[in-house]
């Protein structure tokens, strides 16, 4: 029986080195430095670095111009996406967080809106959108799946949220940056799979203004573990990517 043992946890072993080697690290950022053309080709008119993070803001436009719109270079299909964000309130306007995945310069894109508990429109929410191109009239809201957070998720704080892409569903958690556990958010799918592949984006007007930090995409969404305190794996990760 030991040997049965044995061999049993040798194979189990293996199967997850086997598992690990053929996941891929798409992109691993923690935004010291300049803008990294390995991985954004950016906005100079919305994207900085500033104080070892991505800063994207922009003081003026409508939401709808070329600048108003951040990409980056790494296209993907399914995903494992875990970053760090900070909402800023300057002069009492709360920030919304906008992310765009499996998205193209030709303004196809799926689009996740965080809004803050103390922001205006759907506070403490989470919305999903999707265009299909220059139309703007196409930029609608996936309104079944509007939710709401387990927790307030205020301006002026960190926090950190973990978005899995498999096929055309998706899921999304978050937790207080430095919390052990992530929770749950929402799972949502889109049955017509308008954008199976694509790259990251962010998305700004003149009044939104946050960071973005501790970035990384892997091609497997189980690669993103949701029990564990990041920044352990991204030293590791940090190391493994500097040799």
């Amino acid at each position: 029986m030991r040997k049965i043992a044995i061999l049993v946890g040798s194979l189990i072993s293996v199967l997850f080195l086997y598992q690990i080697s053929h996941a891929e690290l798409l992109v691993a950022d923690d935004f010291k430095g300049k803008l990294k053309d390995k991985y954004w080709k950016g906005q100079k008119e919305s994207w900085d670095i500033k104080n070892e993070h991505l800063e994207i803001h922009r003081v003026a436009g409508d939401g709808n111009g070329a600048e108003d719109f951040g990409y980056g270079v790494v296209a993907f299909e399914d995903f494992g996406l875990r970053l760090d964000f900070y909402l800023f309130n300057d002069d009492d306007f709360p920030s919304k967080m906008e992310l765009l995945f499996r998205a193209n310069e030709d303004l196809h894109f799926y689009q996740l809106i965080i809004t803050p508990a103390n922001g205006f429109g759907r506070p403490n929410s989470a919305r999903w959108y999707k265009r299909e191109g220059e139309d703007r009239g196409t930029w609608n809201e996936y309104r079944d799946f509007r939710a709401e957070f387990p927790f307030p998720v205020l301006t002026k704080e960190w926090y950190t949220l973990a978005l899995f892409g498999k096929g055309s569903t998706f899921q999304l958690y978050v937790k207080k940056q430095g919390e052990l556990v992530f929770q749950k958010v929402s799972e949502w799918s889109d049955p017509k799979d308008l954008h199976p592949k694509g790259v990251l984006g962010f998305h700004t007007n003149q009044l939104q203004h946050y960071y973005i930090d501790n970035l990384y995409l892997y091609d497997k969404p189980d690669e993103v573990s949701l029990a564990v305190e990041p920044y352990g794996k991204l030293a590791v990760t940090w190391a493994a990517l500097k040799q």
